[in-house]
């Protein structure tokens, strides 16, 4: 097959050192997701998304020795699975042996080195990760990917069940693959998912969690959710109910936050069921309880001015964004006055207070948190004369009679 004009990247100086090295003693091609990216029009050059990977013929020890030998920088990030990562001048390239599976337990895999290059493509997952391509650009299609990608169709390479059953993590990687380049969803795919979706349970949470967070903000992320839970995906991740419907309101391709997904998605968790689904990252968690607190507030009449004060413009944006998803009836001026009003910061501190002869003590945290619930009904004034009238208020309120 002719080189393809969309490969003039294969021409980076650093990159081809890498083939020479590679080819003095065996052969290499790009395999995986820096070729079909490269066909959708995307580099690892323009993309610091999309890795540069490499399937050789070598095995780890002669390619660390190929390396060595020229000179080249290269770091054993995977030996024990094939994998030797070489850096040039900055360029990664991670060159993994051909591998063979001996045994597969649903989760890992016990592999064998080869020069079969026919054994490694029948181990991958889908056949669009199943393209190769060689130095000059010269593509290899063994199982079928060119007409899957054009198709925007996902498959499983051989027989689905199978497949599913080596690495049960492939359920969650045929949903964000597919919501990704995907128009329709391969049916015999979505049989071999329902059958065994049981299988998830015996995946780690972070797996799940690495899969799913990726996927929420795909192109066509809310027909894989409601594909994923017609195959009885969701509900094995998280014993809840899901509202697509909210979902597919909030979903966005450029500006998704992973806790708007997820709280769209499945609204009302618990923060221990959360941890209990996935293990997310504690930033996650906070920004999921800010966003529920937003919606209270929201139906509580919040003001703009309130809801920047507390959450700060994003998260009371996508506070917001979820309220709505969710059939929230507030001020349409909300948004507006949201996205371009001035964060308030509260005018004095506890220091202001102890300075005007107050001593210190409790009290200080009392009056300072009187002064905050008045000052924001207020509308949170900065002027000096009105910040004197409230605090004034406050301190007359809280005189012994």
């Amino acid at each position: 097959m002719p080189a393809d004009a969309k490969f003039a990247w294969l021409s980076d100086e650093r990159l081809q050192s890498v083939f020479t090295v590679l080819h003095r003693e065996g052969e290499a091609r790009l395999v995986g997701g820096c070729v079909r990216d490269t066909l959708l029009g995307l580099t690892p050059l323009s993309s610091d998304a999309i890795d540069i990977d490499i399937a050789t013929t070598l095995t780890p020890d002669e390619m660390s020795g190929a390396f060595g030998r020229a000179g080249m920088r290269w770091v054993a990030t995977g030996a024990a699975h094939g994998t030797i990562t070489a850096i040039v001048g900055g360029l990664v390239c991670e060159c993994t042996s051909l591998r063979s599976d001996i045994e597969t337990d649903g989760r890992h895999a016990s592999v064998a080195f080869t020069k079969d290059w026919d054994l490694d493509w029948q181990r991958r997952d889908f056949t669009i990760n199943a393209l190769y391509a060689d130095r000059e650009g010269n593509l290899w299609d063994p199982a079928g990917g060119l007409a899957d990608l054009e198709a925007q169709r996902v498959r499983f390479i051989g027989e689905p069940s199978e497949r599913i059953r080596e690495d049960a993590l492939r359920i969650m990687r045929f949903f964000r693959f597919s919501a990704r380049f995907g128009d329709v969803f391969d049916q015999d795919a979505m049989r071999a998912i329902a059958d065994h979706a049981a299988l998830l349970d015996h995946l780690s949470k972070e797996r799940i969690w690495s899969e799913l967070s990726r996927t929420l903000s795909t192109k066509c992320a809310p027909t894989a959710m409601k594909a994923a839970e017609e195959a009885g995906v969701l509900r094995r991740i998280v014993e809840a109910s899901v509202d697509l419907k909210a979902f597919e309101k909030v979903h966005s391709t450029t500006d998704l936050p992973v806790a708007l997904g997820v709280a769209a998605l499945w609204p009302g968790l618990g923060e221990d069921t959360l941890r209990e689904a996935f293990k997310p990252p504690t930033d996650f968690l906070k920004n999921y309880r800010d966003l529920e607190a937003v919606v209270l507030r929201v139906k509580a009449g919040a003001s703009a001015t309130r809801l920047l004060y507390e959450f700060g413009r994003g998260v009371a944006a996508d506070g917001l964004r979820l309220a709505k998803a969710r059939d929230v009836s507030f001020d349409a001026n909300l948004v507006h006055a949201v996205e371009t009003g001035a964060i308030p910061v509260l005018p004095i501190a506890g220091r202001d207070l102890i300075a005007a002869g107050l001593p210190p003590g409790e009290q200080i945290g009392e009056i300072l948190r009187l002064f905050e619930e008045a000052w924001l009904r207020a509308g949170a004034p900065g002027d000096d004369e009105a910040v004197r009238t409230l605090l004034a208020g406050v301190l007359s309120s809280q005189a012994p009679s």
